[in-house]
């Protein structure tokens, strides 16, 4: 695939709304990473769930700009987080929600928990297929959003460190989950 043709299927991709299956299966690069599938990131960012429920989340326009003021970012075209609430003995523990970003050219999938009050139990990366940049599957920094609780906590650049040579990545990724944990904070998630 030529990158201008690349370039201009990115920008009509549609996110995850081919649901959870369509996560990491299809890529355009020789670079593809597929790190893990759902349910390992579910159990590492909940190890002590005993079940997982997926949660509708509707975001109209009202929602989608009460989202963009929250967290002064820009929310993508086909923004559709996919949400799964956590239990443990039948009882709510928090949730894990599935997104996707595009790095610098490419698909980057993950996957970012929050305990029920809203703080963040973990990012974890699910497939990364830029050919640069791959330093954020790193433990050390995908910690650092470990125990932040609300957007005003996930700022790229002032909360969440760059790395040298991932910038995009770093910055995308960092806005995914600003954006995923504003809609804990903004009650869209239940």
């Amino acid at each position: 695939m030529s990158n201008l043709s690349r370039r201009a299927a990115l920008r009509h991709g549609t996110g995850l709304g081919l649901g959870l299956a369509s996560l990491g299966l299809a890529s355009s690069t020789a670079f593809a990473t597929i790190l893990m599938d759902q349910s390992q990131a579910q159990q590492s960012l909940h190890p002590e769930a005993t079940g997982f429920v997926e949660r509708a989340i509707t975001l109209d326009p009202a929602k989608l700009a009460a989202l963009t003021k929250l967290t002064d970012t820009r929310v993508p075209n086909g923004f559709s987080p996919i949400c799964l609430q956590a239990n443990a003995t039948n009882k709510l523990i928090g949730w894990v929600l599935f997104d996707r970003v595009i790095g610098k050219f490419d698909w980057i999938d993950y996957a970012a928990g929050f305990k029920q009050d809203g703080s963040a139990c973990g990012v974890e990366i699910i497939a990364y297929r830029e050919s640069h940049g791959g330093e954020i599957r790193n433990k050390h920094w995908r910690r650092q959003f470990v125990g932040r609780q609300g957007p005003q906590q996930i700022r790229f650049g002032e909360d969440i460190k760059n790395i040298s040579g991932a910038t995009l990545s770093c910055q995308h990724v960092s806005d995914g989950v600003q954006r995923l944990s504003a809609l804990i904070k903004l009650g869209f998630v239940q």
